[in-house]
């Protein structure tokens, strides 16, 4: 049987990257000025404290001005619950997995994952329902999307 090779020039067809590069990315595509404060939030959440928001908080009213979402606050949530779906809720829960004395609830930005090509492609789809359920207008939500797909795409290309 003859056995065939691959050619060196063909990428991985798979995307590796932490959430917290993902996140850094995003904030930086779509609001650089939150660049700074982002890193705050990802120490945070990396302690686990996560979020700074009372547990009352349901995604504000972005776009009447009355309470705006900040977006260093959004993006682990919304990246948590766009690779959950895009994963499987299984798959996401074991890449996070801890004894059950450390476990932790926030989604840890240090963690890795790696989507295949349609993972990609549907990992856009979810930012935009994920950011529509945290309050966000379907323009900002398609906003983020467009920002964490292009951040996926470039992921082993840095």
């Amino acid at each position: 049987m003859t056995e065939m090779t691959r050619p060196d020039n063909i990428g991985s067809a798979e995307k590796t990257a932490t959430i917290a590069d993902l996140a850094r990315h995003v904030v930086r595509a779509v609001e650089p000025e939150q660049a700074d404060y982002l890193e705050l939030v990802t120490a945070s959440w990396e302690s686990g404290a996560g979020s700074r928001r009372t547990p009352a908080w349901t995604g504000g009213t972005v776009g009447s001005g009355v309470q705006p979402a900040v977006l260093a606050d959004l993006v682990y949530p919304l990246l948590a619950g766009t690779f959950a779906q895009v994963l499987g809720a299984s798959a996401f829960a074991a890449l996070q997995r801890r004894r059950w004395w450390r476990r932790k609830r926030a989604v840890v930005p240090s963690t890795r994952i790696t989507l295949t090509a349609e993972q990609v492609e549907r990992a856009r789809a979810a930012v935009v329902a994920h950011g529509m359920t945290l309050g966000l207008s379907e323009a900002e939500a398609t906003m983020l999307a467009d920002a964490v797909h292009g951040a996926l795409r470039r992921a082993d290309d840095e």
